[in-house]
């Protein structure tokens, strides 16, 4: 509330670089992420010295990615995220809601409260986000709100029909980016429901397509892709397949810091080592026991810091 309630920043000089930060913050998170904290705390210590501006709530919301993600307290990014909201209910200002609501929703609150709360609010993010032509940002609420609702285990068949409507909205809107992301799921969902098995192989060459374009240009598709993946050789039980892709993929946590699909992805990735761990001997046995253990302490540490 201290922070919701500092005066209005009255510089148009400064208001002009919060702005251009904002901007900024989402193509710096795509293709150099480690750029990304300067610009947040940049924007943060502007706001706290000279005032609030219609960029400040996305600001603090950043500042709350940041405390979820690198710095490992979700009580702390919690809090900013209810400070951004907070700024955002005051100034009464749409320019800045869908923006601010993916932030809190798809990077904060999930630590801390069930994924299915985040469903409304990113909906209306996606809602307010088309309403004042911030297309962009309305389809990265969408993806988010598809992914949880998957998450969440609902339903193959409404997923898929939900799914399949979001393709054609994000190609009218020609959000290529977005439509990437729900085209991964979808085919996830596809391929769970059964519907893919004569069509196995060209699938997996469209999934190896879009990680090869990932790995291209360095940005978040990739961490996309394995989750997807891995989600299939799990709940197939294909344990060698499993195993080569958490072995291939590496740390995705460092593509997709502080989500939920970061989150699942761990815990994916621990229980394909233990399942190697208990099919393997020796060396190898070992090794593969280390790797679970190193999964299973981040889990454990989320969960003491936090309620995943």
């Amino acid at each position: 509330e201290d922070i919701a309630n500092l005066p209005e920043l009255d510089d148009e000089r400064l208001e002009m670089g919060q702005r251009m930060n904002t901007h900024l913050s989402t193509c710096v998170y795509q293709v150099e992420p480690t750029m990304l904290p300067l610009i947040i705390f940049q924007g943060a210590t502007t706001a706290l010295k000279h005032g609030l501006s219609p960029s400040s709530s996305p600001t603090f919301a950043g500042l709350g990615m940041l405390f979820c993600g690198p710095l490992c307290k979700p009580q702390h990014s919690h809090k900013m995220a209810k400070a951004a909201e907070l700024i955002l209910a005051k100034s009464g200002t749409r320019s800045s809601v869908a923006h601010t609501l993916f932030l809190t929703h798809t990077y904060c609150h999930h630590w801390i409260s069930p994924i299915q709360d985040s469903i409304a609010p990113l909906l209306e993010g996606y809602q307010v986000g088309l309403e004042i032509g911030d297309t962009d940002r309305a389809c990265f609420c969408l993806v988010v709100r598809s992914y949880r609702i998957y998450f969440m285990g609902k339903p193959l068949a409404s997923i898929q029909n939900e799914l399949e409507a979001t393709v054609q909205v994000m190609t009218q809107l020609k959000q290529d980016s977005a439509r990437l992301r729900i085209l991964i799921l979808l085919t996830t969902v596809k391929r769970l429901r059964g519907g893919l098995d004569a069509e196995a192989g060209a699938d997996d060459k469209i999934m190896d397509s879009m990680l090869a374009t990932a790995a291209d240009t360095h940005n978040t598709l990739s961490a996309f892709v394995n989750l997807m993946k891995l989600e299939v050789f799990v709940l197939f039980q294909e344990w060698e397949e499993a195993l080569e892709l958490v072995r291939k993929a590496g740390n995705i946590r460092q593509l997709s810091p502080s989500t939920a699909t970061s989150v699942r992805y761990t815990f994916l990735e621990a229980l394909t080592y233990l399942k190697a761990a208990q099919s393997s001997s020796g060396w190898k046995k070992r090794q593969m026991k280390k790797c679970a253990h190193k999964a299973m302490q981040l889990i454990r540490g989320w969960a003491k810091n936090g309620n995943v």
